[in-house]
C-alpha cells in the first residue's frame, strides 16, 4: 500500500507539473488563455476630428472585454494617396498591423496580388452570411474570393451650389445628360466664379462619359485587356477639353496645376458651381463649412435615352495577411461596417439592413451646419441611383492610370492634338497590357 501510495504521489506531482507547463506555454503563446489582451492595429488615412474613431472604437472595447483597437491614421492631410504610400512603406518593412481600410477595389487588387491582405470567405462561410445579402456590395470577388467587407456606399453624383442655381434661374436637375452639363457650365460661368470644376485625378475627371456606362467604365478591363480604344474615353476628352479650353465654363487645367488647387477649396470657396464627386462629400468638408445651401443632382449619362446607371464604390476593410488575431479582427470589421457605422454616424453604410432615411438624416445632422445640405434633391438623387456593373481591375490598373494620365496632361496643357494622344494612350495601354500578360 505504502509502494502504490507513493506511486500514486509522484504521479499526481508529475501531471501537475505538466499541468503547470502546459498554461505557462498557454500563457506566452495566448492560446487557451482567456486573461491576455488583444491589441488590434487599424490602419486608414481618416483623422480623428473626422472619423470619431476613439468615441466608436471605446463601444466596442466596452463590448469586446479583452480586445483593444489602436486607430492608426497613417496621414494627417485626409489625402488617400499619400496614405497608400505610407501602407506600401509599412509593409515593406513588415510593420505589424491586422486591419487595413481601402478606398476602393482597384487600390485593393494591386496588395492582394501583392500577398497583403487575406481573403475571408472562412469567415463569412463560418458566420453562415453572403455578402451580397448583408450588404450593397459594389465590388466582386476576386478569383472567387472576397478579401474585404464594404464600408461607407460612395455614389458618384454632381455637388451644386443652389445659390449660383438661383442666380442663373437653373432647377436643380433630376436627370441629365453631359450635354446638360455642359449647358449649365455656361450658364453658371460669371465674372466672380467658373461654372465647373474637373480635379487632377484624370481617371474621373478626364474619364466621365466612360463612367457613364453601363460596364467597361475603366481604361482596363476585368481580363486585364485595354479599354483604350473605348469611343467614350475619347468623348470625355473631348468633353472636358471644351468647357476647360473653349467655353471658358470650367477651371483651366494649367490653372489647377499652377495654382495647385484642391476640389474642396475650389467648391467651398465659391470659385466653382459644379463638381462631380461621390457623395463622401455630404460630410468630408475638411476645414471648410459652407456659407451656402449644397444641391445635389445625380451622375449625367451621355444620351437622354439611357438607362442612367451610376458608378458606385466605397471604402473596404480588410484583415492583413500578417495578423496574428485574423479571427478578432474580422469580428471588429463585422461589427464596425455594420453597428459601428451606424454609432459613428458620418458616412451612409453599405450595411443593407440600415434604414436608409434615418441614417441619412443622423448623417446630415452630424454636419457642421446640417442647413448647409439641400435634403431633398439628395434624399432623390441617392435613392434612385443604380450601380453600374462594378469590375475587379487586374492589379497593373494603378500603372495604366498613370500612362493615362501622362498623355492627359500634353493634351490638356495644349502640346499635342487629340488624335495623337489617343493615339499614344492606346499604345501605351496596350504596352501595358503586353507586359503583364
Amino acid at each position: 500500500m505504502k509502494r502504490w501510495g507513493l506511486l500514486l504521489l509522484v504521479g499526481f506531482f508529475a501531471m501537475f507539473a505538466l499541468v503547470a507547463c502546459s498554461e505557462k506555454d498557454d500563457a506566452s503563446t495566448g492560446e487557451g488563455s482567456t486573461d491576455e489582451e488583444v491589441t488590434l492595429k487599424f490602419v486608414h488615412w481618416v483623422n480623428e476630428d473626422v472619423g470619431k474613431w476613439e468615441s466608436v472604437i471605446s463601444k466596442y472595447e466596452e463590448a469586446n472585454p479583452g480586445i483593444k483597437v489602436e486607430s492608426i491614421p497613417l496621414v494627417e492631410n485626409m489625402n488617400s494617396r499619400d496614405y497608400f504610400k505610407q501602407l506600401d512603406l509599412m509593409a515593406s518593412a513588415g510593420d505589424d498591423m491586422d486591419l487595413i481600410l481601402f478606398s476602393n477595389v482597384s487600390d485593393l487588387v494591386k496588395r492582394i496580388d501583392a500577398g497583403l491582405v487575406e481573403p475571408i470567405n472562412e469567415y463569412l462561410d463560418a458566420e453562415g452570411i453572403d455578402i451580397n445579402t448583408v450588404y450593397n456590395n459594389t465590388y466582386p470577388s476576386v478569383d472567387g474570393k472576397y478579401y474585404g467587407l464594404p464600408m461607407k456606399n460612395v455614389t458618384m453624383l454632381v455637388m451644386m451650389n443652389k445659390a449660383h442655381l438661383d442666380e442663373a434661374g437653373l432647377e436643380i436637375p433630376t436627370d441629365w445628360t453631359w450635354d446638360d452639363y455642359a449647358e449649365y457650365a455656361k450658364k453658371l460661368t460669371t465674372d466672380e466664379h467658373y461654372g465647373s470644376y474637373f480635379h487632377t485625378w484624370h481617371n474621373l475627371f478626364s474619364s466621365l462619359k466612360l463612367m457613364s456606362k453601363s460596364e467597361g467604365t475603366m481604361i482596363l478591363n476585368e481580363d486585364g485587356t485595354s479599354n483604350a480604344t473605348d469611343p467614350m474615353l475619347r468623348a470625355s476628352l473631348e468633353l472636358r477639353n471644351q468647357l476647360e479650353n473653349v467655353d471658358k465654363s470650367s477651371v483651366p487645367f494649367t490653372e489647377i496645376l499652377s495654382q495647385k488647387m484642391d476640389y474642396r477649396q475650389q467648391f467651398f470657396s465659391q470659385s466653382a458651381s459644379m463638381i462631380p464627386i461621390g457623395s463622401y462629400m455630404v460630410t468630408e468638408w475638411g476645414q471648410f463649412t459652407p456659407e451656402f445651401e449644397i444641391a445635389w443632382a445625380p451622375w449625367p449619362k451621355n444620351n437622354a435615352s439611357d438607362e442612367g446607371l451610376v458608378p458606385m464604390n466605397g471604402d473596404l476593410i480588410s484583415i492583413a495577411k500578417s495578423s496574428k488575431h485574423k479571427q478578432e479582427a474580422y469580428d471588429f470589421m463585422r461589427w464596425l461596417s455594420t453597428e459601428g457605422l451606424l454609432e459613428q454616424g458620418i458616412w451612409i453604410p453599405s450595411w443593407a439592413e440600415a434604414d436608409f432615411d434615418s441614417m441619412l438624416e443622423t448623417v446630415v445632422n452630424g454636419t457642421a451646419k446640417p442647413e448647409a445640405i439641400h435634403m431633398d434633391s439628395l434624399k432623390s438623387t441617392l435613392s434612385k441611383a443604380k450601380p453600374s456593373k462594378p469590375i475587379a481591375p487586374p492589379p497593373y490598373i494603378t500603372e495604366a492610370d498613370t500612362e493615362y494620365t501622362a498623355e492627359v496632361e500634353l493634351y490638356l496643357l495644349g502640346e499635342q492634338d487629340l488624335d495623337k494622344t489617343m493615339d499614344n494612350v492606346e499604345k501605351r495601354i496596350q504596352a501595358l497590357v503586353d507586359a503583364n500578360q
